[in-house]
C-alpha cells in the first residue's frame, strides 16, 4: 500500500488547462496561488482569449451605483433576475478607489467597461477614460485629456469599441454643442493615441444625443438627415418624420463612415425619435407604432438594408407604463436574452428595470432601484473575462 502511495502520478498539462477554461474568473483568480505553473497560464494572454471565447456572450446586465463609495457593482443574467432578488447589501463586484472620480459607465466589451470622469476648469471641462474589469478589480491608466470648453455647454457621450483586427480599444466622443444643434466626433485610441483625434462626419448631418451602439466593429447613431438644411426649430417641435432619419455607421478599423437606410415599414406619423440599440449582436431600432405599441426591427445581415425584419412587437398596456407619457428616451438601455424570451428594458430616469417575457406578451419582473435613493448606471453584454485593461 505505502509503494502504492508514493508512486508520483501527473495530470497533463493540455488537461488541466481544459479543466481550468471551464471555471469561473472568481475561481480562477483564486487559483492562481495553487502553483507558479498555475498562475503563469492564467495570465497568459492566449488563455485568456480561449476563456472569453467559452464564455456566454451578451447575456449579462451590469449594475453600477454610482453615488457611493465604495459603489456597488452587481453583474445579472436576464434569467437570474426572474428568479432572485437583487442584493443592495451584497459585496461589490469591485470598483477600484481611482475609479472615485467616475461618473460614467459607458459600454461593455470583452469583460471591460469604459469609465470617464470630469475635471472643471476656468474656460474647460476636461475629460478623461479608463478601461476597467470590474472582474479582477483592475484599470487602466487615464486616457489624454480631452478638452471642451465650457461656455459651449456641450453634452459628451462616450462609447467603447473593439477592433479585432489589431485587437486594439477605441473610444469614440460625440460631443454635441446643443446650443447650436452641432456635434463633433473624436476618437482614441488605446494602442498609443497621445491625443483624440477629430473623425470627420457630414455638416449635413445631426447625430443623436444618444451613445454610439457598437456591433460589426463599428458604432453607430441614429442622425437626422434632412432634404434641406437642418432647421434648429423643426428640431425643437420634433417635427422630423422617419423619413428623415439615416443611421451613422462608423467603422472602428478604418475610421470611415457610411450611411444605412432605416427600415422601411415604419409607422411614418412620427410621434418620439426612434431607439437605435444592439441586442444579440445585432442592430436594432424601436420605434413607436400607432401611439399603441412598440415594434422592434433587426438588421439581419449588418451592411445589408434589405436585411430589415420585425422581431417583436408589443403594447404600451403589456409593458404596464403609458403611452401618453412614454419616450424612449427615458430608457437608457436594452438587452435580450440569448433564447429570444426575455427581453430587459431599463428605464434609468425612474430607476426600474423591467423583464417582458415575449412568450406570454407582459412584464414578468419589475424592480425597482429607488429603494436606497441612490443612482444607477446600467450597461449591456457585461461578460467576466481575465482580459486585462492595460
Amino acid at each position: 500500500m505505502s509503494q502504492y502511495n508514493s508512486r508520483c502520478y501527473s495530470v497533463p498539462e493540455e488537461i488541466i488547462s481544459d479543466i481550468l477554461l471551464r471555471l469561473s474568473v472568481k475561481s480562477l483568480l483564486r487559483f492562481r496561488c495553487v502553483s507558479q505553473s498555475w498562475k503563469s497560464l492564467i495570465h497568459c494572454p492566449i488563455f485568456t482569449k480561449l476563456h472569453l471565447q467559452r464564455s456566454p456572450k451578451n447575456t449579462n446586465f451590469l449594475l453600477v451605483e454610482i453615488d457611493v463609495d465604495p459603489a456597488l457593482v452587481l453583474s445579472y443574467s436576464l434569467h437570474s433576475l426572474m428568479k432572485e432578488a437583487i442584493p443592495f447589501n451584497a459585496q461589490s463586484l469591485g470598483f477600484g478607489k481611482d475609479l472615485t472620480e467616475c461618473y460614467c459607465v459607458n459600454g461593455s466589451i470583452n469583460g471591460l467597461s469604459c469609465v470617464s470622469s470630469i475635471v472643471y476648469h476656468m474656460k474647460y471641462k476636461v475629460f478623461n477614460v479608463r478601461l476597467w474589469n470590474p472582474a479582477t478589480r483592475l484599470i487602466s491608466a487615464a486616457s489624454p485629456p480631452l478638452f471642451v470648453k465650457r461656455e459651449c455647454e456641450s453634452i459628451v457621450k462616450f462609447g467603447l469599441g473593439y477592433d479585432d483586427s489589431t485587437n486594439t480599444y477605441k473610444v469614440v466622443a460625440n460631443i454635441i454643442d446643443p446650443r447650436q444643434w452641432k456635434n463633433e466626433l473624436r476618437i482614441y485610441s488605446r494602442a498609443g493615441d497621445t491625443c483624440w483625434r477629430t473623425v470627420s462626419t457630414s455638416p449635413d448631418l445631426l447625430l443623436s444625443w444618444e451613445e454610439g451602439q457598437f456591433v460589426s466593429n463599428t458604432f453607430n447613431w441614429l442622425a437626422v438627415c434632412p432634404r434641406g438644411p437642418i432647421d434648429r426649430q423643426r428640431i425643437e417641435l420634433f417635427e422630423y418624420t422617419y423619413d428623415d432619419y439615416v443611421i451613422f455607421s462608423l467603422h472602428v478599423e478604418k475610421e470611415t463612415h457610411k450611411l444605412l437606410r432605416m427600415p422601411v415599414d415604419l409607422d411614418r406619423s412620427k410621434r418620439q425619435e426612434p431607439k437605435l440599440v444592439v441586442l444579440r449582436d445585432h442592430l436594432c431600432v424601436f420605434h413607436d407604432f400607432k401611439g399603441t405599441h412598440v415594434v422592434v426591427s433587426q438588421l439581419e445581415e449588418f451592411g445589408v438594408e434589405d436585411s430589415w425584419t420585425i422581431i417583436m412587437k408589443f403594447s404600451y398596456i403589456s409593458l404596464q407604463i403609458d403611452a401618453c407619457s412614454c419616450s424612449f428616451g427615458d430608457y437608457s438601455q436594452f438587452n435580450m436574452s440569448e433564447d429570444g424570451n426575455y427581453l430587459l428594458i431599463y428605464n434609468e430616469r425612474d430607476s426600474i428595470l423591467l423583464v417582458y417575457d415575449q412568450r406570454v406578451k407582459e412584464v414578468s419582473k419589475c424592480i425597482n432601484l429607488c429603494n436606497n435613493n441612490h443612482r444607477w448606471v446600467g450597461v449591456n453584454g457585461y461578460v467576466q473575462s481575465l482580459v486585462s485593461p492595460q
